[in-house]
Parts: C-alpha cells; structure tokens; sequence
C-alpha cells in the first residue's frame, strides 16, 4: 500500500476514484470487480482490495427542521385589552455562538415577544394573537435572521414553533405565556403542553459539516503534495456518501525508527474516510457505486461483515456489520439499490 499519509479525503469527481484488475486493466463496471483488484483513489493512495478489513458506506442523511405544537391555556384573571409575553427557550447541541447571543439559546435566555391588545380571549383568539405578534415583532428587523417560525398548529388552540431551514440544531425546550398589562403586576408564566410534529436532526455528511470535519484544518493535513483543488473542495450545500475502510498491510514506505530496520516496510494497519459528493458520483458504475462492490465483495469474504436488508433503525451490532447503509438508516444487500 502507498498513501500520502492523508486519512480524510473529500472529492468531487467520480473520475478521481478508479479499479484496476491485476493485469493493470481499468474495470469500467461495477460488476468486474473481483478479489486481486486494486483500489486508487487520486491524491489519496491506492489500495489492494484484499487488504481491505473493515469497510462501511453510508448514504447522506438530510437535515430535519425541529417542529412543536403548543397548546394555549388561558391565563387566570385574562380580560380584553391585556396582552399575552410569549417566551420560548430553545438550546442546541453545536456552538453557535451567534445564537447563543442572538437568539438566546440556551441557559436561562428566552426568545421573548407580546402580542397587541386582546379583543377576545378565549384560547382560539390567544393563538391568532401570538401568531400575529411573532409577525409583527419579527418585521421590524427586516435584516435579522431569526432561528424559527410561528405558525398556526393542528388545532385553533395550537400554535407551532418550527426552526428555520439552516438551523436544525435547535430543539424547543418549552414555551410560556403569561397576562401582561399596566398596572396589573407580576403574573406567573405558564408552561404550554407540547405536542412533537417533527424531531429535528443536522443530518449527517452534508457539505455544511464536512466542510467544518475535513477542510478546516492546516494545509498540511488537507493539501499533500499541492494535490488539493476544486474536486477535492467540499461543496457545503451538497451531500456526501461516506466511506470509511481499514487497510492492514505492510507500506511501502520504512515507518521504523530503528536504524536496523532502515529501507523495511513495516506491518500497519490504519482507517480511511472518503467522502464523495453524491450530486456527481452516485451513477451506476460511478465512484460510489464501485467502492460499494468492493464493499459488498468484502462482506462475502470477512465473517464481520455482512450485506444485507435490515430494517431502521439499526441495531449497534447492525452498524458495525452491515456495510451499505441508508439515509433513512435502513441496510440493503446490493450496490443498485444503495445507489438509487
């Protein structure tokens, strides 16, 4: 095996992925792939497939807006002309810091807002009220990027809360109201029953993150040779099947540190991740098709592994075996139908 030593690749272009059997011939399909075949991957290294141990792929998985719908209790004492302070506590699991200081997320920071005067208050009215008010409060920042919306709920006495396309790292913690007016005093807020429309996930291997995992780093880690460039660029609005796959050979290249050991290649083992673009790549007898073969070709001979159709979710035991993942989760037995 040679490597360059860069064990995280992104590419672009299926081309840049290539098979060659052991008398050197290009495989041009999927299906003449074959044990004895070596794998090259420009800029990367290449690899004899028989050396591959361990090798899963796994298909994009899109983000998921976080969506609740929040039931209206009607403030005791309520009457016409109050208001209704509407606050929602939001949190994520990245650091956003624009958030954290924008949007308050997080601690005990609330999105707050008041709707108009009421000139009804029963709980329909109150939801029409916060709908309107999270409108009108929102319009006077006509350059403000705000990380959710409020919108009508399944009911006349629910509204929801979804986060905005960008930030699905958000979860809703809660949400509260409580009667405001001059003159009236504190009034206790009320924790709003929740009902979950949609549970809100980043997605995994979009261009977003693989630009933040992969390129943000030095350009000794991330342009061996001077080899980066745009097909090696991470598209941070595209989509990435990753490949990751453990190599156990000897490298052409002396790793010892022993003088007596100087010009002897020495036994490795190490882990790769490819990540490639799924808008050029996904083709049949493309890149993503082809390294799938290799992988459903080392499911037949390594006892760990397997390819087969299993069901979302998968088991912990299913991810470490199971070599063509879904978006949705689910495994499938054949490179055709992880392509599709």
């Amino acid at each position: 095996m040679f490597t360059l030593a860069d064990k995280k690749r992104v590419l672009n272009t299926a081309s840049n992925v290539k098979v060659y059997s052991p008398a050197n011939a290009l495989r041009a399909t999927s299906a003449a792939i074959a044990a004895g075949d070596r794998l090259f991957i420009d800029g990367f290294g290449h690899f004899d497939i028989d050396s591959i141990t361990d090798i899963h792929c796994r298909r994009a998985v899109s983000a998921v807006a976080e969506s609740k719908d929040y039931t209206v209790t009607v403030p005791s004492g309520l009457a016409i002309g109050d208001a209704i302070e509407v606050k929602i506590q939001m949190n994520t699991d990245r650091y956003q810091g624009e958030l954290a200081v924008q949007a308050r997320l997080g601690g005990a920071h609330y999105f707050t807002f008041t709707t108009a005067p009421l000139t009804a208050i029963a709980a329909t009215d109150i939801v029409t009220a916060i709908v309107a008010g999270y409108t009108s409060y929102i319009g006077k920042y006509t350059k403000g990027v705000f990380p959710f919306t409020v919108g009508a709920g399944a009911t006349t006495s629910k509204f929801r809360v979804t986060a905005a396309t960008g930030y699905e790292s958000i979860t809703f913690e809660r949400a509260e109201i409580r009667r405001s007016n001059a003159g009236i005093g504190t009034q206790n807020f009320l924790s709003l029953a929740t009902t979950s429309i949609a549970v809100g996930t980043q997605g995994k291997f979009l261009g977003k993150f693989v630009e933040e995992s992969i390129r943000m780093a030095t350009p000794l880690n991330t342009n061996p040779y001077g080899l980066d460039n745009a097909d090696t660029a991470v598209d941070i609005r595209g989509r990435y099947t990753c490949v990751t796959f453990t190599v156990a050979t000897t490298f052409e290249e002396s790793l010892s540190t022993v003088a007596a050991d100087a010009g002897t290649p020495l036994a490795a083992s190490h882990k790769f991740e490819l990540y490639l673009n799924e808008a050029t790549c996904l083709a049949a007898n493309s890149a993503i098709d082809q390294i799938a073969a290799i992988a459903v070709l080392r499911s037949t001979a390594l006892t760990a592994l397997t390819n087969t159709v299993q069901a979302a979710p998968l088991t912990l035991a299913q991810e470490k075996s199971e070599v063509l993942i879904l978006a949705d989760e689910s495994s499938v037995a054949t490179t055709a139908a992880f392509i599709a």
